[in-house]
């Protein structure tokens, strides 16, 4: 989670995107037809994603859906939109996170917006919220989370997370990371040792003190160790996922009865969306540099370097962050996981007096039903 916390052939100049940029940023109704012809024909005109960060290759399945040679930008409002390489008709709206939005989660967004289609919403959340603001999942960029804590190799030498919880660390987070909730329930974490005061900036880890911070492994430790002049050293970190927490990170989900609404646009949209995904890490170069120009376009501390990208392209495939599901399919999800992980949240979220909804199913979670079953890496 940042904040509780993709190319088939791009053709044309990556500075393309630094032309003029997007006007109001307004988009037609999620379920209303866009009168295409084409491959999309039963999607609206405009289809809005919300994402939950700045962009980043993480994000790189979506980014290289668009025709990047046409792509404009509006950087105050932090909208990427473009024509979809998979249907010109059809023009598809990135919408940033985190600060461009006040840090609200997602799915606050699709539930005040309904220009909104999908947005990214980790598992946790999905259950947590499921009582008052429901979603279903409709595809897995992500396979695998990305999510880990680091530290000062200097200052300690942590082999398990049970051994940050016997130091003097302070655990810095962003509030509402229910990974660190879990570790505390598991008896590895200590609730004296958390702060939840983590803004995305590395100006405390760097500041020397005796911290463990939360993290993206496909990103803060490259940067921290290559590019970040008040560092410029390695760091040590563990990965969530290696520890038992299962829940999907960054899957594209929507709202119950818009995506019933959109069903016949989602049977065409989701394919597309996952050969982008699938030919985005196969030829990263383009989208990635779309990324960072964008990034330097938008003019804030989040900046990503065209060697910290590749390297997160290379770290997502070496460590199947991105890989086929279970069932061999890319973007899918696996029913006996999401079991464990509706299991595992409930009782956590519960334990906390947060009321899940009643005879909450996977089903209610997740459906694979628009997924292509034979794209695949």
């Amino acid at each position: 989670m940042r904040k509780q916390p993709l190319i088939a052939g791009t053709a044309g100049a990556v500075s393309m995107l630094l032309l003029a940029a997007c006007g109001s940023g307004s988009s037609t109704a999620a379920s209303s037809a866009s009168g295409s012809s084409g491959p999309l024909a039963d999607c609206p005109s405009t289809v809005v994603i919300q994402t939950d960060w700045y962009p980043e290759p993480e994000h790189g399945g979506l980014y290289a859906a668009i025709d990047q040679s046409k792509a404009t930008i509006d950087a105050k409002k932090g909208y990427y939109s473009g024509p979809l390489l998979a249907d010109p008709n059809i023009t598809l709206e990135i919408r940033a996170g985190g600060p461009f939005v006040g840090y609200q989660d997602d799915t606050s967004l699709i539930y005040q917006d309904s220009d909104i289609l999908l947005g990214y919403v980790n598992t946790d959340e999905q259950v947590k919220l499921s009582d008052t603001q429901p979603t279903i999942a409709v595809m897995a960029p992500l396979a695998k989370s990305p999510q880990i804590l680091m530290w000062d190799p200097e200052k300690y030498d942590f082999t398990s997370f049970a051994d940050i919880g016997q130091s003097d660390a302070t655990v810095l987070y962003f509030q509402g990371a229910s990974y660190v909730d879990w570790m505390v329930d598991e008896g590895w974490l200590t609730t004296e040792q958390l702060d939840s005061g983590y803004d995305g900036s590395p100006t405390r880890f760097v500041s020397g003190e005796n911290l463990v911070q939360q993290g993206f492994v496909t990103s803060e430790p490259y940067q921290y160790e290559n590019e970040l002049d008040a560092w410029n050293k390695p760091v040590s970190y563990l990965m969530i996922a290696d520890a038992g927490f299962e829940g999907y990170s960054q899957p594209l989900v929507g709202i119950p009865e818009v995506v019933e609404e959109n069903s016949a646009c989602l049977s065409e949209l989701i394919p597309a969306l996952q050969q982008a995904q699938a030919d985005f890490i196969n030829d990263p170069v383009a989208t990635n540099a779309a990324i960072t120009d964008y990034l330097v376009e938008i003019d804030q501390f989040w900046q990503i370097s065209a060697e910290r990208a590749a390297n997160a392209v290379e770290l997502m495939t070496s460590l199947e962050i991105v890989a086929d599901g279970t069932d061999g399919v890319l973007g899918s999800f696996d029913e006996d996981r999401q079991q464990r992980n509706l299991e595992l949240f409930t009782e956590l979220y519960e334990a906390q007096d947060i009321t899940v909804k009643s005879g909450l199913t996977t089903s209610d979670l997740y459906t694979n039903e628009f997924l292509d079953t034979s794209i695949h890496y």
